[in-house]
């Protein structure tokens, strides 16, 4: 087996690039990082990477969740714009995954707006039973729906 020298200061900077990588995510892809390809590469091959983001952290699940499908959806537009007409099985290809990724996508987006529905629909009931019943009671009605939901 070959063991290449490396040196205690080299180690020490790589463990700082790592750091950095760990607290800022576009540290390797900013426009002032003056790393090679070869070495961006290296980094993302090992698995540095940012912790996952959080896309719902302080927001409304079902709006992001609708925008994130509508995003898609834009990407996959401009995507199948950006292919040339010289490629034909290249475009078959596309039409034949965005004609499935569509459809799935428009049933998730139903989805999201009748759970949004049903959340409007359960707040507003609320809402009123609180203003005519008294918590007991609101409590009983919940645990009785609760029974036939189940």
């Amino acid at each position: 087996m070959f063991y290449p020298t490396i040196k205690d200061e080299t180690v020490l900077m790589l463990n700082v690039v790592v750091q950095n990588v760990e607290k800022n995510p576009s540290y390797l892809t900013s426009p002032e990082c003056p790393y090679s390809d070869v070495i961006k590469k290296f980094f993302q091959r090992t698995g540095v990477e940012a912790p996952p983001v959080d896309i719902f952290a302080g927001e409304d699940e079902l709006q992001v969740i609708d925008t994130q499908i509508f995003k898609i959806i834009n990407d996959l537009e401009s995507f199948g714009q950006a292919l040339g007409t010289e490629d034909v099985t290249e475009k078959l290809a596309y039409f034949k995954t965005k004609t499935v990724l569509f459809e799935k996508l428009i049933s998730m987006r139903e989805r999201t707006f009748s759970l949004k529905e049903l959340n409007e629909f359960r707040s507003a009931i609320l809402g009123f039973m609180n203003e005519v019943c008294t918590k007991d009671q609101v409590t009983d009605l919940m645990h009785r729906l609760d029974g036939a939901l189940t």
